[in-house]
């Protein structure tokens, strides 16, 4: 256990409670007066009273004798170590909460100090289960004992980073409409209602996106700083992903899922695009399963904290939290009924587990009060119930509500397998490669004849209960092939079992025939890797492919070419119904949401002086070129999309 202070003088564990809450009432009244618009001038500002309240406790918390009363009184629960920290937490979070709302309330923009609170508690409570301090030089004879299996982690991580971040923003050329509101909406988290970090946008957690918005910062307002934290999301599912399969079925196990995953087509491209955060679930998901079955199956409250925390951190990045949620209350609740005498000693870790959860969702849950618009918002939009499409299939189709629901779930499983990957990416192949698919099957069976074992148990939890929710609760099914990369990485633990196994079935196994297993197993992920890489960056990455419709694809090469024009100099974009700046977020997001004017009448209609530039779609490119040769001297610019003319633009001399 964590060296803590002793209560050596008697009464020291009730001085540090009472002085925690005169320090919790100084607090208070700072939030509260920072929180309120500005006053007029007063000699006093508004709770000047709550802070001198606070500093009385504290400095009356010294004076608390160490009588026999007191020593008593100081052995009781709620004053010991663990409680104190515990409470802490909730404290530090509920203050963190309350002060949240008083910050929407005013409109303030600077949650620096909200979330410098909230962290606080939530430090508090993982520190309250702490059993080992942190020693360097067992850390350091830990890296010594496992420096081959650390290394060949890294050198899967290190070429998941190259082929995620290879020309990161050229490739795809284009960014779709849902990837430029992205990137409008995180640069509006300067101000306004995202400053907020507990805020929701369209589900897409306000901390997330004010991490892209630092992204764009960095490295300007571009196609590679809106997509670098998908990027780091699908290379951190790599580590992730090792841990959680390590812990059901392995080293070696791990090894192959994580190299299936690095190269996975369908990851790859998720990776590589803002449009949607389903790619930062593969990372974080995993890691809140690993937390928690390891915590449980030792017996160690600090991991199962961790667990519940970053589920609920999750909820600030994007919606697959709530399914994480779900499925994980189902594993608990089907472990305490049928898994009782294995879960019965491990009730202290699930109640950690809660706890952590309670205590770093406080803020999240009361900006959800205040608007469940927003929390709902994709079931609102695109939920089967709420929009009516059950009703309108069973009308149409005669079917009733459970065969609906059923082919819905199928259509989502084979989404993995069968269906090609086409919202948000465009592929012709589905999500798992041919190979993949088969290991994928056998694996499946055996996750399910494994289910005695608590660990598949969760497994396949994660897995159907993902699966299942997408097909229940979501439409339309072209989403699928996205929304599955929830369960993409539980499906590449059972294609792993499934290779291992079916080479055991062939007495190829690596304690029989270890050269022969070594050798099978390399030549089939080398297979796997040549097909995905392919798929991506043959098949897909340079054939304008992305955002499949010409307009669409044209408002991305419009806002670039538009940034590219000063400021003060006008542009003019030779406007029709079909080409015209205004239809799609990427022009506005590219174009840093500078003015462009449209123009739909001929091109001699338009007061253009010296500097200006005029850009034609591809419907009006002959109109300009005839144009420019009779007002010769400027600068012309062709831009190509593949073997397509996309766009011309002409600066006057």
């Amino acid at each position: 256990m964590i060296e803590r202070p002793e209560n050596k003088a008697g009464a020291r564990n009730i001085q540090r409670l009472v002085a925690f809450l005169g320090i919790l009432f100084i607090l208070a009244s700072q939030f509260l007066i920072f929180s309120i618009p500005d006053l007029t001038f007063a000699l006093f500002p508004p709770y000047t009273g709550l802070a001198v309240f606070g500093v009385i406790i504290l400095v009356l918390s010294q004076f608390i004798p160490p009588t026999p009363f007191f020593q008593k009184l100081s052995n009781w629960f709620i004053f010991q170590d663990k409680a104190f920290w515990v409470m802490a937490g909730f404290l530090f979070s509920a203050l963190a909460a309350g002060a949240m709302a008083s910050f929407m309330l005013f409109t303030r923009v600077n949650y620096i100090p909200v979330v410098t609170i909230w962290g606080l508690g939530v430090g508090a409570y993982v520190y309250a289960f702490l059993e080992v301090p942190f020693e360097p030089k067992v850390f350091f004879e830990w890296i010594r004992k496992n420096r081959v299996e650390i290394f060949m982690v890294a050198v899967v991580v290190l070429f998941a980073a190259v082929v995620r971040f290879y020309q990161l923003g050229a490739l795809p050329r284009v960014l779709d409409g849902d990837e430029g509101s992205v990137g409008l909406s995180a640069r509006q988290t300067v101000q306004g209602p995202l400053a907020n970090p507990f805020a929701l946008w369209e589900n897409f957690g306000a901390l997330y996106l004010q991490a892209i918005n630092l992204s764009l910062k960095l490295f300007g307002v571009n196609a590679f700083g809106l997509r670098l934290l998908p990027a780091i999301g699908g290379v951190l599912a790599i580590p992730s992903l090792y841990l959680l399969a390590r812990w059901i079925s392995g080293r070696r196990i791990a090894l192959i899922a994580v190299f299936i995953l690095a190269f996975s087509h369908s990851h790859i491209h998720f990776s590589r695009i803002a449009s949607v955060a389903y790619i930062q679930g593969t990372w974080l998901i995993p890691l809140e399963l690993y937390f928690l079955i390891s915590g449980l199956e030792k017996r160690q409250s600090w991991r199962t904290a961790l667990s519940g925390i970053i589920l609920a951190i999750h909820f600030s990045v994007y919606l697959s939290s709530q399914v994480v949620l779900g499925v994980i209350f189902v594993f608990l609740l089907i472990a305490f009924l049928f898994y009782r005498n294995w879960f019965k000693s491990r009730i202290p870790q699930a109640l950690v587990f809660l706890g952590g959860f309670l205590v770093t969702i406080l803020p999240t849950v009361v900006y959800g009060l205040k608007n469940p618009g927003q929390f709902m918002y994709r079931l609102d939009r695109g939920g089967t119930f709420q929009t009516g499409y059950l009703t309108n299939v069973m009308e149409a189709t005669g079917q009733n509500a459970a065969q609906v629901l059923t082919e819905r779930v199928v259509h989502a499983f084979l989404s993995l397998t069968y269906y090609p990957a086409q919202d948000f990416y465009g592929s012709t192949a589905p999500m798992m490669s041919m190979i993949t698919s088969v290991l994928f099957l056998v694996g499946l069976g055996l996750a399910l004849w494994r289910i005695r074992r608590p660990e598949y148990l969760l497994l396949n939890g994660y897995f159907w209960g993902a699966t299942i929710s997408i097909g229940v609760f979501a439409i339309p099914p072209s989403a699928d092939s996205y929304r599955m990369l929830m369960a993409l990485p539980a499906a590449v633990i059972m294609a792993s079992l499934g290779l291992d196994q079916i080479l055991e079935l062939l007495e190829l196994d690596v304690k029989t025939a270890r050269v022969a297993y070594t050798i099978s197993v390399s030549t089939i992920l080398a297979s796997l890797l040549a097909f995905n890489l392919w798929t991506y960056y043959g098949e897909f990455a340079g054939k304008c492919l992305f955002t499949g419709d010409l307009p669409g694809r044209f408002a991305s090469y419009l806002g670039r070419e538009a940034i590219g024009v000063e400021n003060e100099m006008q542009v003019y974009l030779l406007s029709d119904e079909t080409y015209y700046y205004g239809n799609h977020p990427s022009a506005f997001f590219l174009s840093n949401s500078r003015s462009i004017n449209n123009s739909p009448d001929s091109i001699d209609q338009i007061d253009i002086v010296s500097g200006e530039t005029i850009i034609a779609p591809p419907s009006r490119i002959t109109e300009l070129e005839e144009w420019v040769h009779a007002h010769p001297g400027g600068e012309l610019h062709y831009q190509y999309d593949c073997e397509t003319t996309i766009l011309l633009s002409y600066r006057l001399p």
